[in-house]
């Protein structure tokens, strides 16, 4: 399928953000939980949807989310991501990716400081046929302390353009960082 490199976008995606508060794998330890649906609507759109939740631990020690903070934080993390195409007959392709915080919270691993963190990342794809395409995901995230040390804020605009040979020939990575 032409655009299957499309289901490896929003992983593209995290990755374009490495610096952000996200957990390192190597250091993670995760349970998962996954379903997928498929089928086709009445105007013969195939549509699946895929939802995954994934609970983890892990120790967030990322320069600057502690240099705000002013030490590492063991993080319990639950994550959904749902990821949803439809593939419309003739060509066209619409994809969204969401991913949300749930009820995600950390320990300062010096104060022993709560922390709270709040994540969000919304992506939309949609093409009209043939290359080219453009997709675009913005990235908010927040570690947010439960007392008087400054609370971090990102917000990211990642944004691509591929081009009739399918060569990247746009991209933009927007990033701003509070530590407040």
């Amino acid at each position: 399928m032409r655009h299957s490199m499309l289901h490896l976008a929003p992983l593209l995606l995290v990755a374009a953000c490495a610096d952000a508060a996200a957990p390192d794998p190597s250091e993670s330890t995760a349970k998962t939980a996954s379903y997928a649906t498929a089928g086709t609507n009445d105007n013969g759109a195939q549509v699946s949807t895929q939802r995954q939740v994934i609970e983890e631990t892990y120790e967030l020690g990322l320069p600057r989310v502690t240099q705000c903070v002013g030490e590492p934080i063991m993080v319990t993390g639950r994550t959904e991501m749902v990821l949803q195409e439809v593939l419309v007959p003739g060509g066209k392709f619409h994809g969204t990716f969401h991913m949300t915080e749930q009820g995600s919270s950390g320990v300062g691993m010096i104060t022993g400081l709560q922390y709270r963190f709040v994540q969000t990342q919304n992506e939309e794809v949609r093409i009209e046929g043939d290359l080219p395409y453009e997709d675009t995901a913005i990235f908010d995230r927040r570690v947010i302390s439960q007392g008087s040390t400054p609370n971090f804020y990102l917000h990211n605009v990642y944004h691509f353009t591929i081009n009739a040979n399918g060569e990247l020939v746009v991209e933009r990575n927007e990033v701003s960082r509070v530590c407040r």
